[in-house]
């Protein structure tokens, strides 16, 4: 099982109000223009009004970004497009450093008060051929992950199968308990 697309959401540290959103349009427009995360970053979409969905989206040519409400959770949502040819765990682990790095973005961006709290994160697998929502291949994603994610997360860390209860819904694994904060991660992952 090899996929070629994986999403990562970091909760932020407080659910954001949908009065909240728009001004990350002129954020995401500035990291265009900037040059401020990584990835080569086309445009930005304002679905902000769209009740528990995508919110403001940077999209990207390999990546996209997006500041969402979906599951009454707010998140930087971090979209990898186009894999190549790396593993599951080199996937993650270069998917989770353009997230935050852009979480330190837009921690950094004085136009809006936001933190993100690390204590759970969402892998999702939107590559349904590669990575079908079942208890096999949920086994698989955390046997290929669990390493990484104990060295960035801590012996405390616990993995689980979220989208267990709809196999219509893309493969999605929920990692918990673990203790890390931006700079650790960071670090973290420069030593991986």
């Amino acid at each position: 099982m090899n996929p070629q697309r994986i999403a990562i959401k970091l909760h932020t540290d407080r659910d954001l109000g949908l009065h909240e959103l728009p001004p990350f349009i002129g954020v995401f427009h500035r990291f265009i223009q900037e040059g401020a995360v990584p990835g080569l970053l086309i445009d930005v979409a304002d679905y902000a009004h769209v009740p528990d969905g995508p919110g403001v989206i940077l999209i990207g040519h390999d990546v996209d970004y997006g500041i969402d409400r979906v599951g009454g959770r707010s998140g930087l949502l971090t979209l990898r497009k186009r894999a190549g040819d790396r593993d599951t765990a080199a996937l993650f682990r270069d998917t989770l450093a353009m997230a935050l790095a852009t979480a330190r973005a837009i921690e950094g961006d004085a136009s809006v008060s936001v933190r993100f709290a690390f204590a759970e994160v969402q892998i999702a697998f939107p590559d349904r051929l590669a990575a079908p929502n079942t208890a096999e291949s949920a086994e698989l994603m955390k046997k290929e992950l669990e390493p990484t994610l104990r060295a960035l997360f801590g012996d405390g860390a616990v993995v689980e199968h979220e989208s267990a209860s709809d196999p219509r819904r893309m493969l999605t694994l929920r990692l918990g308990g673990g203790v890390a904060d931006l700079d650790g991660l960071l670090a973290g992952l420069e030593e991986a």
